[in-house]
């Protein structure tokens, strides 16, 4: 009798075991399909979120052209992979690309938009379906079990907002027409334009067509040395006042330092320059226009500048100490545009907008400033502007170049 008890305990035990290796197996297999289906989202979402930034960062400028957006952001979005990286993501035309000027009204297909001036949101959604299970789909072979293959969506809402940190240089540019001693008409600014400094003070200025300003709305002369110093990243407003104490006040010293030529009491340590101090004018750019590209791949290099001799003019400093290496985005920056025919009665100006400017050639020794140049880059708001891909997204209210954030 003993021995049956045994037998039969033992095989109770066998019965617990198996029941409980088949519930274990699938929570395994359970845990197992559900994480599968989480690493599947995530890589759905990067591909959307790819798509949404790529496909709003063509919502800004003058003419939208919502299939240039849907076309970046689909092409951005199928870069990705899904399932374990092993399946390109497919994106399509007028189905996964959607517009919407408000977070609360309807997503619409570029196909149905009636005004693409007024998109402001872009929602790109990723899918994908029929996805096998592994261990739950053993259940379909268990009587009265079915399970289904599984399916994923993700999606991202995009928007562009004007960058806080993009740091401007304290100069004014005269608007088209605004122009003073005299007034010149006709003048539209087109990317790679040289602009040159005006000559004179104020109230005439002489010729050319940007001076000093200083961005706190001061006349200070100080002021300006110390914006161009230092970064000025709290950009006024548009609409707001910049003051201009007149041209050759501006310590030349201070323009210099961000070409990594310093003299007394200028300093690397206190005032960081470029990454290429490469001077650019009509004698080592005869050109006169378009060095932006050249410009890029000199800061690539950490190209110093090339000394006095080779430039043509006499900064009364040095730059043979100069660690390039070391440098920051110091001559590419913003620059408000203002009606100089507001000069001619007073100091200060309104800003009407910004531009984004490439600083071109150091400062003669004792300010002289029509050894000075700008290269125009176009509105901070063209999307074509390098100055766009500076800053960081701030709120509605910053005056930065127009960048993408995602909002959901």
């Amino acid at each position: 009798m003993r021995s049956k008890s045994r037998r039969t305990q033992g095989g109770a035990v066998a019965v617990i075991v198996a029941l409980s290796l088949a519930v274990l197996i699938g929570v395994v297999g359970l845990a197992l399909d559900l994480g599968k289906l989480y690493i599947v989202r995530s890589e759905l979402q990067n591909s959307a979120d790819a798509c949404a930034l790529a496909a709003v960062r063509d919502l800004t400028g003058a003419t939208i052209n919502l299939s240039i957006s849907e076309a970046a952001g689909i092409t951005a979005g199928n870069l990705n992979r899904v399932f374990f990286q092993s399946t390109p993501v497919q994106l399509s035309i007028n189905s996964n690309v959607t517009f919407s000027d408000s977070l609360t009204d309807p997503f619409l297909p570029k196909s149905s938009v009636a005004n693409a001036s007024a998109m402001k949101f872009v929602k790109c959604t990723t899918s994908l379906s029929n996805i096998a299970n592994w261990f739950v789909q053993v259940l379909n072979v268990l009587p009265g079990n079915s399970v289904a293959n599984a399916s994923v969506s993700t999606m991202a809402v995009a928007t562009i907002n004007p960058a806080q940190t993009t740091c401007a240089i304290p100069v004014f540019i005269c608007e088209d027409g605004t122009q003073v001693s005299p007034p010149v008409t006709g003048l539209s600014y087109t990317k790679g334009q040289w602009i040159a400094s005006k000559t004179g003070s104020p109230p005439t200025y002489g010729a050319g067509n940007f001076g000093w300003a200083a961005l706190d709305g001061s006349n200070s002369a100080s002021s300006i040395r110390n914006e161009l110093t230092g970064n000025y990243c709290s950009l006024p407003a548009v609409g707001s006042s910049v003051g201009s104490p007149g041209n050759k006040i501006t310590d030349t010293g201070a323009w210099n330092s961000r070409f990594g030529i310093y003299a007394n009491p200028y300093s690397q340590s206190a005032d960081t320059p470029d990454f290429t101090g490469f001077a650019y004018n009509n004698t080592t750019w005869p050109a006169g226009s378009n060095a932006y590209s050249d410009f890029v791949s000199k800061r690539a290099s950490f190209t110093p500048y090339q000394g006095d001799a080779a430039v043509g003019i006499t900064t009364s400093g040095s730059s043979s100490g100069t660690t390039y290496s070391a440098g920051a985005d110091r001559r590419l920056a913003l620059a408000p545009e203002v009606d100089c025919g507001q000069l001619l009665s007073g100091h200060k100006a309104n800003i009407a907008w910004w531009d984004c400017v490439l600083m071109l050639d150091p400062m003669d020794s004792g300010g002289g400033a029509p050894s000075v140049h700008l290269e125009y880059e176009g509105k901070s708001t063209d999307a074509s502007v390098p100055c766009a891909t500076e800053g960081i997204p701030g709120d509605g209210n910053s005056v930065g170049p127009l960048v993408p954030v995602l909002v959901q």
